[in-house]
């Protein structure tokens, strides 16, 4: 026997762009140590094991892992699941939304579809309430541990921020495109960081963008989970609209929209949508979503999980 996973690029609509994953859509009677055996050895940023449902109300259980940890909630792999689900016929037909049971809790999906040809062209995610757990005041350790100037961020007058929506995510704001390519990570400051916070994850933005519809370029390194630098990262999109929303420095409506680009750096082009919705001046929902594309499968041996 062995265990089957399907290859998908999640926030892309062209294959090789955007976050790779790898998706088991059968992983009833793994150990979760043999998950994250597997996740190590498949090295993607994320890696997802779709179980039966532990609610009613689920359609399936979701555990995601690193390369280093399990992780209670993450964008990428929800929608990358949507993705393969429907490419195993694994969803009722023409379905329109969906609820994963994670560990940080229930996260529904809608489906987008396009008329007619009812082919599956985005899932959108319901995130959590934002919750802005503290700035991080030094600005001069975090240019450093990302080999920039103190300058290259305190000119947005934006603060360096812990917000999450699910997972907690470090946001940095950037002056300028040219900083934000110029990027070098310092691993003593980085330690610094991590001291600090407790983990030394930085999501960077910058309003500087090369394609004209994006709002935001960013970058995401995530050392901590033994992720050098993630290419598209739907968990911190989410936590960044809710930021910038919360800072006015977007134009903010009562459903403010928001386009991030991110890896062109790592030349996987990917495109996450987020949707910030206000009621009486208060954040009431994040939502974040984009497309996914189905490019191939692998199989894990049976011998290979009951290796010591």
């Amino acid at each position: 026997m062995s265990l089957r996973f399907i290859l998908v690029d999640v926030f892309t609509e062209k294959p090789f762009g955007g976050n790779q994953l790898a998706v088991f859509p059968d992983a009833e009677g793994i150990r979760g140590a043999q998950m994250q055996r597997i996740a190590r050895e498949l090295n993607f940023s994320e890696t997802v094991f779709v179980l039966p449902a532990k609610q009613g109300s689920s359609l399936r259980n979701l555990r995601i892992f690193t390369p280093e940890a399990e992780v209670p909630f993450a964008g990428h792999p929800i929608v990358g699941s949507v993705f393969a689900l429907e490419a195993e016929g694994m969803l009722p037909d023409g379905v329109e939304s969906v609820v994963f049971d994670l560990e940080a809790g229930a996260v529904p999906v809608r489906l987008v579809r396009d008329e007619g040809a009812r082919r599956l062209r985005s899932a959108v995610m319901t995130q959590q309430r934002p919750v802005f757990l503290g700035q991080y005041h030094r600005k001069d350790c975090v240019a450093e541990a990302l080999g920039l100037r103190a300058s290259d961020l305190a000119i947005t007058g934006l603060p360096c921020e812990v917000v999450s929506t699910g997972l907690p995510v470090h946001i940095v704001p950037v002056g300028s495109l040219d900083a934000v390519r110029r990027i070098r990570l310092n691993p003593q400051k980085l330690a610094e960081i991590q001291d600090a916070l407790g983990f030394s994850d930085l999501f960077v933005f910058t309003f500087d963008t090369e394609e004209a519809e994006s709002t935001v370029h960013c970058r995401m390194f995530a050392p901590t989970f033994g992720i050098p630098e993630d290419s598209a990262t739907g968990s911190a999109s989410g936590s960044l609209g809710a930021y910038l929303v919360q800072h006015r420095a977007v134009q903010v409506e009562p459903i403010t929209r928001i386009t991030t680009e991110q890896g062109l750096e790592m030349r996987r082009p990917g495109r996450v949508l987020v949707e910030v919705e206000t009621e009486g001046g208060a954040i009431s929902a994040v939502r974040v979503g984009g497309a996914a594309v189905v490019v191939g499968e692998g199989l894990i041996h049976q011998s290979a999980l009951e290796a010591d």
